[in-house]
C-alpha cells in the first residue's frame, strides 16, 4: 500500500514541474545579521544546558551533545533561510 502512494507523490511531483524539497534561500552574508544569528544560537544553546535536569531520560553528558547539536542545525537553518531569522523574536527587537 505504501508503494502506490509513494509512486503516486512522485508523479505528482513530476508532473508539476518542481521538487518535493524546498531549496534553501540565499545565505545571510550581513554581518550585523550573522552576529544577531550567533547571539540567538549562543541564547538558545545556554538555555537548553541550563534545562537539563536529574529526572529526564538523558544524562548531562547526552544533553549538552543534543543541545550543542541542535543549536548548530538552528544557526544552519537560520544562515540558509534569512527570512526566517524574525522567528521567535519578539515584537520591537
Amino acid at each position: 500500500m505504501c508503494r502506490p502512494l509513494v509512486a503516486s507523490l512522485l508523479v505528482l511531483t513530476v508532473l508539476a514541474g518542481g521538487s518535493a524539497f524546498a531549496q534553501p534561500a540565499a545565505p545571510v552574508d550581513k554581518p550585523d545579521k550573522l552576529q544577531e544569528i550567533d547571539e540567538r544560537v549562543a541564547y538558545w544553546l545556554k538555555t537548553c544546558l541550563a534545562d537539563w535536569d536529574q529526572a529526564t531520560h538523558m544524562t548531562k553528558v547526552e544533553w549538552r551533545a543534543t543541545c550543542h547539536r541542535v543549536s548548530v542545525e538552528r544557526r544552519t537553518f537560520l544562515l540558509q533561510t534569512p527570512d526566517a531569522a524574525s522567528i521567535g523574536t519578539k515584537r520591537g527587537r
